[in-house]
């Protein structure tokens, strides 16, 4: 069980959401020249895609408990209002 509120979970979510458009952003600089990128960059691409995918997977697991304290009728906006604005899944 999370020890954060669900009305803190809607502050959480959509800077985390941010966090995640602008680590996939810069991913997405380098896809076009990623067979030209020296050593160092490809570990950084590397390490950045890796924080993505843990950040991602802590966004799946805050809209997991967000969605259920919907559920349990708690009046607050959905999931996909809070990260809309940020074009991500």
């Amino acid at each position: 069980m999370l020890q954060i509120s669900e009305r803190h979970l809607a502050v959480v979510i959509p800077l985390l959401a941010a966090k995640i458009k602008d680590m996939a952003e810069a991913v997405t600089a380098t896809d076009a020249r990623v067979d030209n990128l020296s050593e160092a960059e490809l570990n950084d691409r590397v390490e950045l895609q890796d924080m993505l995918a843990q950040y991602e997977d802590i966004l799946d697991v805050l809209r997991n408990e967000y969605e259920k304290s919907l559920a349990a009728g708690i009046n607050l906006p959905s999931f996909d209002d809070l990260i809309a604005k940020f074009g991500i899944d």
